[in-house]
């Protein structure tokens, strides 16, 4: 997307760049504009309005509940009755997160504009920002020393799970957008905190972007040069983003909630695709995969071990980089009938007991990525001797479990299972509690008669 539009722009110019930005709805579309009650999300509603009448538009208003609001809430409603579309107010509770009030306040918001989507069976979420707010953004990432990632600043699209999000008036100067409602006569209040100093976006606003007015060259308006740059910087993250996704196709596995990549297989990437490919590891474990985390992910040393943002355990382990949920549980203990078998969701595999020997296609998967042991009976399947006929439990690896007197631990570190998965790897074990076979691991002597089979499959 290119930078923003001139400053002065007609109606019509603003008319024309909402309705390119709509041209992916279908017709009769049902779709959600945020309506703050401002300027902004009142002219993108009009124009919205004007530029596609076929799509069943609801305004939304989302109440904080930061600040006596109640004259924001009358303007968006007043705005909705104007235009004649149905209005839907929502109250959230914001409880402060670790990026702050106005980030958490952001995320309320929005995820009150997809329940209000899901609920009209909307497929797309509108909202107002323009490209003041964007030159805005671009500061305040640069400001916290954000990557290539965050000067992209916001997207004018971005797929968002079954919804789309559009940003129809990203490009559109803040004056010009605020002069459509102005001469639509229509009713709007000025937020405070735009004005507030001691909000971090209204210092961008009325401090920095002045004074990068006389360094912007050319026209003096930063505002172009910071949306230009806020374009360059999204096309190169998406093109990082690109190639980071085929490292991550290739090196993450995982084992239930655990995420694991090879330490040497990030060690060989370049700094920028290994910092994204530890990024969609500590997300897929739950994390917040913020840039000082990732960092310091990059910096782990064999054998140390950190939190993330206090929900994520990474460890530097049997050479790999494992991230897994803090307050993650072990397999729990299951009986396994035999003949039956027992479903292990949490590690997406289920385990099947039978007398006599396993399917010949029994081929189920190992710990993740472990070398197989060279034998018969050291793989995903295992033939037992008669005791384990009375039935069979399983259950995650406890301390002191041993296999042919070899302590299992010790099996999976051979095998390169990573640290945080350990616990998730099924041990089966007599109805008297002692361990007897584990996928990936060699069992005791093969009985002399075929007695018991145990084998292991997907789930599902």
């Amino acid at each position: 997307m290119p930078g923003a539009l001139p400053a002065g722009v007609t109606e019509a110019v603003l008319l024309a760049e909402v309705t390119a930005c709509l041209a992916g709805l279908p017709p009769g579309a049902a779709a959600v504009t945020g309506v703050s009650g401002g300027a902004d999300s009142a002219a993108l509603a009009l124009l919205v309005h004007r530029a596609r009448p076929d799509l069943a538009l609801t305004a939304v208003h989302v109440r904080h509940g930061l600040r006596e609001d109640a004259l924001d809430a009358a303007a968006a409603a007043s705005l909705a009755s104007t235009l004649g579309i149905p209005f839907i107010e929502r109250r959230v509770r914001v409880t402060r997160g670790r990026s702050g009030v106005e980030a958490a306040a952001r995320e309320a918001r929005y995820e009150a504009l997809r329940q209000a989507a899901r609920e009209t069976g909307a497929c797309a979420v509108l909202v107002g920002h323009t490209a003041d707010d964007q030159a805005e953004t671009v500061l305040l990432a640069l400001a916290r020393g954000a990557g290539v990632r965050g000067i992209s600043a916001m997207a004018g699209s971005r797929s968002d799970g079954d919804l789309v999000l559009l940003r129809p008036i990203l490009r559109a100067r803040r004056a010009d957008v605020r002069s459509v409602a102005t001469a639509a006569g229509l009713s709007t209040v000025e937020d405070p905190t735009n004005a507030d100093p001691d909000q971090r976006r209204a210092r961008a606003r009325h401090n920095v972007l002045p004074a990068l007015a006389s360094l912007s060259g050319g026209s003096g308006d930063p505002v172009g040069t910071l949306t230009r740059l806020a374009a360059l910087a999204r096309d190169d993250a998406d093109l990082l983003d690109q190639i980071a996704a085929v490292e991550v196709a290739a090196h993450i596995v995982r084992w239930g909630p655990v995420r694991a990549v090879r330490a040497a297989a990030v060690d060989a990437l370049p700094r920028a695709i290994a910092r994204r490919v530890v990024r969609r590891l500590l997300e897929e474990a739950g994390g917040a995969a913020e840039s000082a985390g990732v960092e310091r992910v990059l910096a782990l040393q064999e054998g140390g071990r950190l939190h993330v943002a206090g929900e994520v355990e990474v460890v530097a382990g049997a050479g790999w980089l494992s991230a897994a949920p803090v307050r993650r549980a072990d397999l729990p203990q299951r009986d396994l009938p035999v003949p039956g078998a027992v479903e292990l969701p949490e590690v997406g595999l289920v385990l099947r007991a039978a007398h006599g020997v396993p399917p010949t296609d029994a081929s189920g998967p190992f710990p993740p990525r472990a070398r197989t042991p060279e034998g018969p009976h050291a793989a995903a399947a295992v033939v037992l001797g008669a005791d384990a006929a009375a039935g069979l439990v399983v259950r995650g690896l406890q301390p002191g479990d041993r296999i042919v007197g070899r302590r299992v631990r010790e099996s999976m570190r051979s095998l390169g299972v990573p640290w945080a998965a350990r616990g998730l790897v099924p041990v089966v074990a007599l109805l008297g509690g002692h361990p007897v076979w584990a996928p990936g691991i060699a069992a005791a002597v093969p009985p002399a008669e075929p007695a018991v089979a145990v084998w292991v499959d997907h789930l599902g």
